[in-house]
């Protein structure tokens, strides 16, 4: 596995036990190249894999592993699509595509890539991964949306017994989406912007005048620097202006450091976690806990 490839790999042992153990195991007489194995991999559906990040999920349940991501009574599963190939030229039937206004054509792959988060911890255990890509019956191009249902769909039942919550940003907040998760017994913390949820931000406006919106102030040292964390929160307000409604909870934070009033991070929240002195500083550091996929270490105060 410290090889540059397989091949190289079998090159080495071949030189220093005369033998490989590709020609020992399996007969071969020739060392494919990495062509070759690319040539005979690209074959197999990736989804054939999926089956193995479910069996280490149920190993770490089972061995009690999983114990240090429990939070907020289950666990955080972050959903984050990215997109790991894209060119102007090369492009496959399973591409998903953007044309630009100069009138050129960007062919690109990507995934939804799902994985168990908790804030005092720095790992994070991957998850099957859900490919967005165009479906089968389908005219519209698939989405990261349309991934994420999917995803649900085939991993929800993997899960069963074990109360989850799921984080995502922006895109995921919004009714259908909401609706999906809520049918299957789990639960959400979902970035509300402004900007896009006009109907929240207007009750917001109308229940902070009359003073309903909760404020809630925690100082703390972190390393040489103090630091304000801000709570705003406010529980059963309807996620749309159209008819029917679902009634979710809003938070938002601002992160300050003291001595130069300098924002260091600022958020808002969507959620069906009830909100009060006690829980707001847990979810919202649940919501932050989304970046771990990135390998970003931010921390918020949990009491």
């Amino acid at each position: 596995m410290q090889s540059e490839s397989f091949l190289e790999h079998q090159r080495h042992l071949e030189s220093n036990q005369g033998k490989s153990n590709a020609e020992t195991l399996f007969d071969m007489i020739k060392i494919p190249t990495v062509p070759q194995i690319r040539n005979i991999i690209d074959g197999i559906s990736a989804t054939a894999l999926s089956s193995v990040f479910n069996c280490v999920y149920q190993a770490l349940k089972r061995d009690g592993h999983l114990q240090p991501f429990q939070y907020l009574g289950g666990l955080l599963i972050a959903l984050d699509g990215t997109q790991y190939f894209n060119s102007h030229k090369l492009n496959c039937k399973c591409c998903s595509s953007r044309k630009h206004k100069n009138g050129t054509v960007t062919y690109f792959h990507s995934a939804i890539l799902p994985v168990i988060v908790a804030p005092e911890q720095t790992q994070v255990i991957s998850l099957a991964p859900e490919f967005i890509t165009p479906q089968d019956g389908h005219d519209k191009q698939d989405c990261e949306i349309a991934a994420a249902k999917r995803w649900l769909k085939h991993h929800a039942l993997e899960f069963k017994g074990q109360p989850i919550t799921l984080l995502g940003d922006d895109l995921y907040s919004h009714q259908p989406m909401c609706e999906e998760i809520l049918s299957i017994g789990m639960n959400f913390i979902f970035t509300c912007l402004e900007t896009s949820h006009t109907a929240v931000y207007d009750w917001l406006k109308y229940l902070d005048g009359i003073g309903e919106v909760k404020k809630l102030e925690i100082t703390q040292w972190n390393k040489n620097s103090k630091e304000l964390y801000s709570y705003q929160y406010v529980n059963d307000i309807p996620l749309r202006d159209s008819q029917p409604a679902i009634k979710v909870n809003w938070c938002k934070l601002i992160h300050t450091r003291v001595s130069d009033g300098k924002i260091l991070y600022e958020n808002a929240f969507i959620t069906r976690h009830e909100l009060n002195e006690h829980t707001v500083p847990l979810v919202a550091a649940a919501g932050r806990s989304r970046w771990k996929t990135e390998n970003v270490d931010r921390r918020a105060p949990v009491g």
